[in-house]
Formats: structure tokens, sequence, C-alpha cells
């Protein structure tokens, strides 16, 4: 666990965030600031969204949006206990989404993209449960985009359909309008990937993708949009996608991200905005994050 413990004493000297998602502790970087959104949750429930229709609110229409119900039991079972309105994980993804919000509302950036090194780390599982919990307070409206055309899970997790999306847009032109998800959630509404695709890194760095992120970040001003990426050894996806998005969030896995995978993840992203870093699992001792 040495190698690790440096490379996230590396990670925290850079000025990420450092969260363990499976315990009751979590920690704040010293540029951290006090958080002024605890008194903005609201209960989950998209049935109390009014439908505005773009109007100077900025809540989405869902009148063309594609409305699931959600089972909780499905969600919990996969882990997503951000739908839980008291639960000492979800309560780290409070934390978590105080720590993103304090680093990135002052400067007007809205798109996070979640990823890691390897496989099985849990990114996929933190983007769901990080846009839930962002969805929860009510200041603004939250878009989780399935980008991980290698291997998507978004829907599978939240027990959502997972076609059509993000492949049809970006292979078939499909209106956007006609692929996006709005499960039974507050103001969360998804766009899966819509299947798997072998070529998916130079469709990640067309311009229909960049144009497609540069609309869905500006279309609502209050809005905050989470990208699922591929995992950085699989494919150079969230990295070609990094040149179009505000920030990114790694994410790692005790007794399984090993310290040279951590410190290859954060020599692979120099120069991109890493905002934070969430460790799942594993004992950590509270010396070690900064």
């Amino acid at each position: 666990m040495s190698h690790l413990k440096k490379a996230l004493e590396k990670a925290g000297k850079d000025g990420s965030l450092l969260l363990r998602e499976s315990r009751t502790e979590a920690w704040e970087t010293p540029e951290s600031v006090p958080s002024q959104e605890a008194a903005s949750e609201s209960p989950l429930s998209a049935k109390q969204v009014p439908d505005t229709g773009g109007a100077y609110d900025s809540k989405p229409n869902y009148v063309q949006t594609r409305s699931v119900e959600t089972d909780q039991e499905h969600l919990v079972g996969n882990r997503v206990f951000s739908i839980l309105p008291k639960n000492r994980i979800a309560d780290q993804y409070k934390l978590l989404r105080t720590m993103l919000l304090n680093r990135t509302r002052p400067f007007g950036h809205n798109t996070i993209a979640v990823t890691s090194f390897k496989e099985e780390e849990g990114k996929s599982l933190t983007a769901v449960n990080l846009s839930i919990i962002m969805a929860r307070e009510s200041r603004q409206t939250v878009l989780l985009v399935d980008a991980d055309l290698r291997k998507p899970s978004v829907h599978q997790i939240m027990g959502i359909p997972g076609k059509p999306g993000l492949k049809d847009y970006l292979l078939h032109h499909k209106p956007l309008e006609q692929l996006l998800v709005h499960p039974d959630i507050e103001t969360l509404t998804v766009l899966p990937a819509g299947g798997r695709l072998d070529n998916s890194t130079e469709l990640m760095g067309s311009v229909l993708m960049e144009e497609l992120v540069r609309e869905i970040k500006h279309r609502y001003p209050d809005r905050y949009v989470v990208f699922d990426c591929p995992a950085l050894s699989n494919c150079p996806d969230a990295l070609v996608l990094s040149a179009y998005i505000d920030g990114m969030v790694l994410v790692a896995r005790a007794d399984y991200t090993t310290g040279d995978e951590l410190m290859k993840c954060m020599d692979m992203l120099k120069g991109r905005n890493v905002i934070g870093v969430v460790l799942n699992g594993g004992e950590v001792r509270k010396e070690w994050a900064y």
C-alpha cells in the first residue's frame, strides 16, 4: 500500500480532492472552501419538477424526453446509495458534491469527466452516484452522459433503456431530444451510450462530438454535465474528451489500483484540470489525505 500512499500524496500536492467512498471518513484539500449548498437539497421526486419549456429558470423541458420509472431496489442493489435520504455512503457523495461545486461553480465550469486507470475501479458507479446527488441540490440540473462506448454500463446500473443514445447521435445524427432519458430522479437527465462502438476514439475527437459538448454545456446555464468515460488504460477517449471538458475526476480502488498505476494516471492527465481523486474502499489513514 506504500506506493499507493505516495501516489495519493502526489495527487494531494497537485491540488486534487481525496474522497473515500466506502466508509464514513472523507477529507478535503486545503484549497477547498466551506459549503453553502446544504439548505438547497430537495427530496427525490421528479414529479415536483415544473415544466418551464426552457424559460428563465432554465429547467429542462422533459416533454420530448423519454420518461422512465426507476426501481429503487434495483438501484440500491447496484450500490446507487445516493438515492437514499439517510445513508453514510450517500453522505460521502454529498461531500464530493460540495467539493466539486466549490471548485467549479465560481469559474463557470460545468462539465466533468469521470475516469479511472483500468476497469473495475468504480468509475461508472461514481458517475451515477455523483450525478444523482448533484441533481438533489436544487440549484442546478444534471445531465449524465455515458461516454464509455467501449463498455457502457450506466443504463445497467440505473435500470433504464440503453438504446438509442450517444452512438446514434454520432453515427446517424439522431436529434438529441430523441435520445435523452429522464428517470424519475429529480432534475436528472441521462444520455445513454446507445451500444458498444469499437472506433469510439475517432468519434470522440470529431467535430460533431465537440459541438455536442459545447451545445449541452451552454443550453441550460444552471446545468452540470457528467461524462462517464472509458478507463485510461483501455483507450484514449477520456484524454480526447478532456480537450472540451472543464475538469476531470479520477477514480481509484484501494487494494486494486496500484500506486504506479495512479502515478501513470496523473502523468497522463498532466496539464488537464484534475478536480479530484475518489478512492473506493480499503483502509486509508487520515494523514494520507491532503
